[in-house]
């Protein structure tokens, strides 16, 4: 005789209730997608308020490529040391009277023009009479060169003489120059006579 089995199916025991209160659910609903937290904003970092400028002080007169002095505002300015004077010039006297500076280079003649090629500052130009035009139109430039004062023949129709002191005079060859003293007299011819002087006292040389 075959054992008797029971078939039957019993439900599985319910879990127990949950405590009133509680809040268990953590169900997900499905097909529903949780997007991701959004990034905090970017914030710009605070830009620093721009630092004064220092005020420029000029002293004096800034010379072409020297910086002017930088102080800050409020601050005491001390005045720059005033610079040393530089040596004094020869000086050229004519036979007219005129005694003119040689502190700049000097063009002399009938009718004197800076040439086209002129290295330093602004030059002086000095005219002298010439009635019957042996004088050229740019006849003789004077230069100081490394402290020494040079006297040259500016290619001059007639030429020009030097005489140093002590020597013989002597014709300059057309653009021949000659380092020149105090005491040396110079002829352009047509009397235009011209003579070299020492600096002025009183001053460094």
């Amino acid at each position: 005789m075959e054992p008797d089995l029971d078939d039957t199916v019993r439900a599985a025991p319910r879990p127990p209730a949950p405590a009133r209160g509680v809040d268990l659910d953590d169900t997900v609903a499905r097909g529903t997608v949780v997007a991701p937290a959004s990034p905090p904003p970017l914030v710009e970092p605070p830009v620093p308020a721009p630092r004064p400028l220092p005020t420029v002080v000029e002293a004096g007169i800034v010379e072409a490529g020297v910086a002017a002095p930088i102080v800050e505002a409020g601050l005491p300015v001390e005045a720059p040391a005033p610079e040393p004077a530089g040596p004094a010039p020869f000086r050229a006297l004519f036979a007219d009277g005129t005694e003119v500076a040689l502190d700049v280079t000097v063009y002399v003649g009938r009718r004197p023009s800076v040439p086209r090629i002129h290295t330093g500052g602004e030059p002086r130009l000095v005219t002298l009479p010439s009635p019957g035009k042996e004088l050229s139109a740019t006849h003789l430039e004077l230069k100081v060169v490394g402290g020494a004062l040079v006297a040259s023949d500016m290619r001059s129709t007639n030429g020009t003489i030097v005489q140093l002191p002590g020597a013989a005079p002597r014709t300059l060859i057309r653009g021949e120059s000659v380092v020149v003293v105090p005491g040396t007299r110079i002829d352009l011819g047509e009397g235009a006579v011209l003579d070299i002087l020492p600096p002025l006292a009183g001053r460094d040389s």
